[in-house]
């Protein structure tokens, strides 16, 4: 006699409740259709385990939705995007960290992908990501959340859907290599094209990359509000992604504090530092001068005095001992 399914449904919708169901077990075929029939973008699998099952409902809810669930607010947030010219058959992709609404680092870049042509942005959108994380491991942040609105972003660095081709195996192999060196990362989906300032922000890095105009969202957010940055650098590279607005891009108060302290603090130690070189030379040319002092005097010492001195400094050297 055959086992009995038990069916998991990770995305689903009940009409007759006119809501969103997530992370639902049910034990029959027909129950399950309730939730996934007629529903675009339903997730769901079935299992004669019900432990496999729930590992499966587990997995999958790594996944957080921007504006609907909790996420650390307090840890480096990376946003990242892709894009594809089908002319060039060119992928490119931004990265966009911030951290207390402060860009830190923006990056882009492109490629050609001729192994997974198919994939298109994809490939830009899984280099953002690596790329997103990599910068907060090489700058000592213990975890980061990464927003992106392609989901595959996180199911294939969980395992959670199945990799295909050679672009996602290769993401979930880095991505798992990356995490084993200490960083904690949250995956956070953000829905493309709803004006997220940061999100738009990548995807304009991406479209720059490409030379594909883009929506002038940041120009629309500058007529209006401030994007503080971290340094003088970052700035400049945000001056290019916008024709006006530039001067509302500003750089944040605290790293000019904490640079011109820094500045200051450099120095002052190398003020201490000549000072006491200064002071090392002064010594030394003391104890020079008193050294062909003392060459002076024994100089013109009797023989039998010079072996009275010799016998002072031997008790002095002794005593020492």
């Amino acid at each position: 006699m055959a086992k009995k399914k038990v069916y998991a449904i990770k995305e689903g919708f009940d009409f007759s409740k006119n809501e969103r169901v997530q992370n639902k077990l049910v034990d029959s075929w027909s129950e399950c259709q309730k939730y996934i029939k007629g529903v675009k973008g339903a997730i769901y699998k079935s299992f004669e385990d019900i432990e496999e099952a729930k590992s499966f409902l587990q997995k999958g809810s790594e996944l957080l939705r921007k504006g609907k669930d909790k996420y650390d607010e307090n840890c480096l947030h990376v946003y990242v995007d892709g894009s594809y010219n089908s002319g060039s058959r060119k992928y490119s992709y931004g990265v966009v960290a911030v951290k207390d609404n402060v860009v830190e680092y923006i990056h882009g870049g492109s490629g050609t992908n001729e192994k997974d042509n198919n994939i298109r942005q994809i490939a830009g959108e899984l280099k953002a990501a690596l790329e997103g994380a990599t910068y907060a491991l090489n700058n000592n942040h213990k975890k980061v959340v990464i927003f992106h609105d392609y989901e595959g972003i996180c199911h294939h660095a969980t395992g959670f859907w199945k990799r295909k081709d050679k672009s996602s195996q290769d993401y979930y192999e880095n991505m798992n290599a990356l995490m084993k060196k200490g960083i904690e990362i949250q995956f956070v989906q953000v829905k493309s094209h709803e004006e997220d300032l940061f999100n738009e922000m990548a995807d304009t890095i991406c479209k720059n990359e490409l030379g594909i105009p883009n929506d002038r969202i940041l120009e629309k957010y500058l007529s209006k509000n401030l994007i503080a940055v971290k340094d003088e650098e970052i700035k400049e590279k945000l001056d290019k992604l916008v024709v006006k607005g530039q001067e509302n891009i500003v750089i944040d108060e605290n790293n000019i504090n904490k640079s011109v302290e820094k500045s200051i603090k450099s120095k002052e130690t190398k003020a201490v530092k000549e000072e006491n070189k200064v002071k090392t030379d002064e010594n030394q040319n003391e104890k020079d001068e008193i050294i062909q002092k003392i060459n002076d005097v024994l100089s013109v010492l009797e023989y039998e005095r010079l072996e009275e001195v010799l016998k002072y400094v031997k008790r002095k050297k002794n005593q020492k001992k």
